[in-house]
């Protein structure tokens, strides 16, 4: 199938990687993941010997895995080991990124997470992709957050400077996120700011909506953009709440 999503020119206004790393802090490890001949992809993991489950994290656009080592304390202090990972061409991870990639790598790295505890998949923001991707994969993962993501292929083309174009059913099928999440039936927390101008509130409620779980729960954060949201009590409170399942 050949499509726009495919293009150079519409990866190329996708992504924004980012190539600085930095080694791993006190009560984290790296290691790689080879997702083809020639190419792998950073993790970090930040352990906790008495986690009750794995909280496996797909970040945002123009971020990396290290900007999280400050965050990850905050994640262990809700019962859960926090891992990472990196796209290609971000951080020390090799490779060029595409949207068709981070479907296929995420299989990959997740593939990789042992399953003696729990996975729950994060994603955030452009990370939703990955996150929907193996949300649609049945009996795969145990829980799905979703932060500041899209769920609009027609409103991503608009903001990456395509014109309105009309999807095959095959696209739809390898690229619409809500395609995917309509097969998700683990428990789902959609987080979201209210004031979010770049990914607009009515994706997060268009992501809850394609959601089949009968445990779902969506969240706007009052007076919080797309890049902000961690600043919020708020924020933290909802995670809190939803880890707890697995407590």
């Amino acid at each position: 199938m050949s499509s726009l999503f495919d293009s150079v020119d519409f990866n190329q206004r996708l992504f924004f990687p980012r190539r600085d790393s930095s080694p791993a802090p006190a009560g984290a490890r790296d290691s790689f993941v080879e997702v083809e001949k020639g190419v792998r992809l950073h993790c970090r993991t930040h352990t906790k010997a008495d986690a009750k489950a794995t909280l496996v994290y797909f970040h945002g656009n123009g971020e990396v895995v290290h900007d999280y080592d400050d965050l990850a304390p905050r994640f262990l202090a809700l019962g859960v080991e926090l891992v990472l990972f990196d796209y290609r061409g971000y951080g020390q991870s090799t490779g060029v990124p595409t949207l068709r990639n981070i479907y296929a790598d995420a299989v990959k790295c997740f593939e990789t997470v042992p399953r003696s505890r729990p996975r729950i998949v994060f994603g955030r923001s452009l990370g939703a992709a990955a996150a929907a991707e193996l949300a649609g994969r049945e009996g795969l993962i145990d829980g799905l957050v979703l932060e500041s993501g899209g769920s609009d292929l027609l409103a991503l083309l608009a903001r990456r400077g395509f014109p309105s174009m009309t999807l095959s059913a095959e696209e739809r099928a390898v690229f619409d996120p809500r395609e995917k999440l309509k097969r998700c039936r683990v428990p789902t927390l959609v987080l979201h700011g209210a004031e979010d101008n770049l990914i607009l509130p009515s994706e997060a409620q268009g992501a809850f909506e394609a959601l089949s779980s009968k445990d779902k729960k969506l969240v706007l954060i009052p007076e919080r953009g797309h890049n902000d949201l961690s600043f919020s009590d708020v924020y933290w409170s909802a995670l809190g709440a939803f880890l707890a399942k697995w407590k």
